[in-house]
């Protein structure tokens, strides 16, 4: 664990040294969010492949897709929605309709005016289909998540930090939280490393997460994104032990 914090401390250093502007930024292809939204009367939408590689298989999802819409400058709607295939270790395939996430975010501080910004994102997940949760796609129930989410600049690095509480029926409570440290590295590459861990209200099986991944520009209107992540912890059942997420990103 140790090994993996100091990467990610190293990938700071790397990004100070470079004298380029700051745009780094939570949001796909993290897990940790951040204040920024997409600007009045803007689209957001990603479009990716990703992978939960867990200890009895593997869960896919092909594609999720990701759409978002700038409604002023500080606020955001949220819709998402995934495909996916499970592969279990004994061999068995199932696909099926994941949860539908749905959320708002508000920025309420701005870091032209107070020196950072700083946004709460409620959002709501529901499961669209009782054949997904037969088939070992989803969990029973819905879940609602509460978080904060916090962006500083500091010289050519920014630091995005999230915590949240998230409520979750039939099931206990969990708790979040997030920090993400990047930057560009050219006018087109920005990298990002990021720790994300998730726990049950009572700090037991916590979970937590180490990635590093980037955005590669291609124009204006289209980006390729693209992180791979691991467990810090033995992970118990249930949990992931690697993350994959490649996706592409359109802005109009």
């Amino acid at each position: 664990m140790r090994s993996l914090v100091l990467l990610l401390f190293l990938v700071a250093v790397c990004v100070a040294a470079l004298p380029r502007r700051v745009v780094a930024q939570g949001g796909p292809p993290l897990l940790t969010d951040d204040p920024e939204t997409p600007g009045n009367g803007h689209w957001e939408i990603n479009v990716a492949w990703t992978l939960s590689q867990k200890q009895n298989g593997r869960l896919f999802a092909i594609p999720l897709i990701d759409i978002n819409y700038g409604l002023g400058q500080r606020i955001q709607l949220k819709a998402e929605v995934p495909w996916l295939v499970l592969q279990e270790r004994r061999g068995g395939i199932q696909s099926g309709i994941g949860s539908a996430n749905f959320g708002v975010k508000w920025r309420f501080l701005d870091k032209d005016r107070h020196g950072f910004a700083m946004s709460t994102y409620p959002q709501l997940e529901i499961r669209t289909s009782a054949s997904s949760v037969r088939r070992g796609l989803i969990e029973q129930g819905a879940e609602l998540l509460l978080p904060v989410e916090i962006s500083r600049e500091l010289g050519p690095v920014t630091i995005n930090g999230e915590v949240g509480y998230q409520v979750v029926q039939r099931e206990k409570d969990e708790v979040l939280y997030g920090l993400v440290i990047g930057g560009e590295i050219n006018k087109r590459l920005e990298l990002v490393g990021e720790i994300h861990g998730t726990a049950k209200r009572n700090v037991a099986n916590n979970e937590l997460i180490f990635n590093v991944g980037g955005r590669f520009t291609m124009s204006k209107h289209y980006a390729l994104l693209f992180s791979t992540g691991r467990s810090l912890r033995q992970a118990a059942t249930g949990q992931p032990t690697l993350l994959a997420y490649v996706g592409c990103q359109f802005n109009f």
